[in-house]
């Protein structure tokens, strides 16, 4: 078997997963929601942007303010700054996986455009020229499975090939969904899986050898996602 790896973005090859919520954030205490850090990353990691300012207007009782969605955008480039690092470890675990000849591609709830800023910021857009795949093109977003599995379909590569590397509950989910193995990164050694029977990693710099192993994962029966129509 050759293994596919289709990776997330944020949280995964980039960091602004703490950015993209402290940009939701900002909108939330715009409409008087203050959030600690362990909240919003439970509110908002990994999700649509509209699904979270929607799920801040049930809280508060409060519409979004005009525009809500460029104020996140904006405060979440001010919190990123001018230079985006890849997460540690990644600009190695592409490298060898190049090398080996695995097929890669990218598959995010991000707009395309920001996909393309982010990956290049870092310093690894050309690992995936060509592919990347956005929720926004096909109005499937994460937990849907429909945008893992059009990533797969675009890039010629079997469901039973394909590796999904995630660290949001909402990737993970939407990996099981597809019938994929999953890989999740959790950075913390302590943080236990998602789910059940799936595998975490701390380091990006594991990859390549669990990438090598991964025909010992099981792939999973289609995982029945607590949001099976997703959140387009």
């Amino acid at each position: 078997m050759s293994e596919f790896v289709i990776f997330d973005l944020d949280g995964v090859l980039v960091d602004t997963q703490d950015a993209e919520n402290g940009g939701l954030a900002h909108v939330g205490e715009l409409m008087g929601l203050y959030l600690d850090k362990e909240r919003r990353d439970e509110l908002f990691s990994g999700k649509k942007m509209q699904e979270c300012l929607d799920l801040m207007a049930e809280i508060t009782g409060t519409p979004p303010p005009e525009g809500a969605m460029a104020l996140a955008r904006a405060r979440c480039d001010e919190l990123i700054g001018p230079r985006l690092e890849p997460i540690e470890g990644t600009a190695h675990a592409l490298e060898r996986l190049s090398a080996a000849g695995t097929g890669m591609c990218v598959a995010s709830n991000s707009p395309p455009g920001i996909m393309a800023d982010r990956l290049g910021k870092a310093g690894v857009l050309h690992h995936f020229e060509g592919r990347l795949f956005s929720a926004y093109d096909i109005g499937a977003w994460k937990p849907d499975p429909g945008l893992f599995l059009w990533a797969a379909a675009e890039c010629g590569a079997a469901v039973a090939d394909c590796v999904v590397v995630e660290d949001s509950p909402v990737g993970v989910d939407a990996g099981l969904g597809a019938g994929m193995r999953v890989l999740q990164y959790t950075a913390d050694p302590a943080t236990g899986p998602h789910r059940e029977g799936v595998r975490t990693f701390a380091s990006l710099r594991e990859l390549p050898g669990l990438i090598r192993s991964a025909h010992h994962l099981t792939a999973p029966a289609r995982y029945a996602s607590a949001h099976p129509g997703g959140t387009a």
